[in-house]
């Protein structure tokens, strides 16, 4: 915005409807990690009010700092209360960290994130960085061995959910897993869209971040281009992905709807200080974030906060094309076909290095109202080759057609008549134990089922 405009919202009410929009996840907070576990007599009275103290501690931190600082530096004090929102970086540090985090690991990565963060480079408004995001960066970095799955579970969680947190568990996946393995461990999809799973304290609800956003844009506090463009991005990649190697929608739903995915598009991408002012430059922004997320967390690393880290550092370049596209969109369709090259080809990439090893769909027919698949799922001796029959979404057939297990092995199903008792329940495959002495051959049947299931199951692809 030039010099010669002025603008009615200004920083102080943009701040207001910011602590506005994060007012029901704090609440919500409480409620699923104070609350539920309290009601259920799993924690005490100090544990009802933890995620509150974690929060106050986190932003009380932050707030004394900068106060610390300003002090030293005899600066205005009243003026820098009042102008610098000391409180945000150890608000949102707190917000995107583990309830179990250590209080003391908190409060050094809430002075780290406004020192290094934000003051270094001036205060309020001069920092090239999310100062939240270099605080996280310096717990994981300094602290990571002390943040196990484990710290993301509250004290009720941990006796009902026997998986780590969902990104977690998708990582211990054959290939990309399955709607069995990533999602019903927590539920199905609505527990992850309102947010009653294991995560950080404030971007599990995926409802009350689409809140937040459409409240912000409507209150015209955010760029909705960047959040629009990143989420945007990570699911057409993880489609990609998923109609690759088999999987539904609910693959590229599950992606969007776990870790801090969505917390990180409404409240960290489009920080104000730190990202794009041109739209062209926005958008670019958001389609890089969404291309790096979705990579870094197949490679294995914290995919929101770095990605976002990184692509700070591009902010001048992306608004030098969107000023330079300003009169002349042409000049940014190069980097539009380039961007979109690049989501393909990551899809690709990342389907391609994510396929299941274990299990092969060889063939599919369609014959009348039969649906025969012919699949290998890798055993204990080698592949285990099977005809899979489904009829009007029921299977009725199972046949092995070849295997390489051992003769005792083998013979321990056949004695136990394991493959009917997989016909017979196969939609409880988890009520069928494996059979003892051939765990792994009896495990490789009911997952050859299990993944044949799911290409029969999401066959709108």
């Amino acid at each position: 915005m030039g010099p010669f405009l002025k603008s009615e919202n200004k920083t102080n009410k943009m701040m207001f409807h910011l602590l506005i929009s994060i007012l029901p996840i704090v609440l919500f907070a409480i409620y699923k990690n104070g609350y539920i576990p309290y009601s259920h007599n799993k924690t005490n009275i100090i544990g009802l009010f933890m995620p509150l103290l974690f929060i106050l501690i986190g932003s009380l931190t932050s707030f004394l700092c900068e106060l610390i600082v300003t002090i030293i530096k005899k600066d205005d004090i009243l003026n820098n209360i009042k102008n610098s929102y000391s409180f945000f970086p150890g608000l949102f540090l707190a917000l995107i960290l583990p309830l179990n985090t250590p209080i003391y690991v908190l409060i050094l990565g809430s002075l780290f994130a406004t020192i290094f963060g934000k003051l270094i480079f001036g205060g309020f408004g001069k920092n090239i960085f999310n100062p939240a995001l270099v605080g996280y960066i310096f717990v994981f970095a300094c602290f990571g061995s002390m943040i196990s799955s484990n710290t993301y579970f509250n004290a009720y969680e941990v006796d009902v959910i026997t998986s780590p947190t969902p990104l977690t568990n998708a990582s211990m996946q054959d290939g990309i897993g399955n709607y069995n393995n990533l999602v019903k461990p927590y539920g199905n999809l609505l527990n992850f869209f309102i947010g009653t799973i294991p995560g950080s304290i404030g971007e599990v609800s995926s409802f009350l971040c689409l809140l937040a956003f459409a409240y912000l844009t409507y209150m015209k506090v955010i760029k909705w281009k960047i959040s629009v463009s990143y989420i945007s991005t990570a699911f057409i990649i993880t489609f990609i992905i998923a109609r690759i190697l088999g999987a539904g929608i609910y693959y590229p739903v599950f992606q969007i709807l776990s870790g801090g995915l969505l917390f990180g598009a409404v409240f960290m991408a489009t920080d104000p200080v730190t990202s794009p002012v041109t739209s062209v430059g926005q958008i670019l922004h958001g389609m890089f974030l969404g291309i790096f997320t979705t990579l870094f967390r197949f490679l294995g690393v914290e995919g929101v906060a770095t990605s976002i880290i990184l692509m700070n550092l591009f902010v001048p370049l992306f608004d030098k094309i969107g000023s330079k596209s300003r009169f002349e969109l042409n000049k940014s369709l190069i980097w539009f076909i380039l961007v979109w090259l690049l989501i393909i080809l990551t899809g690709i990439y990342i389907a391609r290095i994510n396929k299941n090893t274990n299990f092969n769909l060889i063939s599919k027919e369609v014959i009348n109202n039969q649906v025969i698949f012919i699949a290998t799922q890798k055993g204990y001796g080698g592949e285990i080759k099977a005809k899979v029959v489904f009829e009007n979404n029921k299977l009725v057939d199972y046949e092995i057609i070849s295997h390489n297990e051992t003769k005792e092995k083998y013979s321990l199903i056949e004695k136990n008549d394991y493959i009917n008792k997989i016909k017979t329940n196969y939609n409880n495959l988890d009520d069928v134990d494996t059979v003892s002495s051939a765990t792994i051959t009896s495990k490789a049947l009911k997952d050859l089922i299990r993944n044949v299931m799911e290409v029969e199951q999401w066959k709108i692809f």
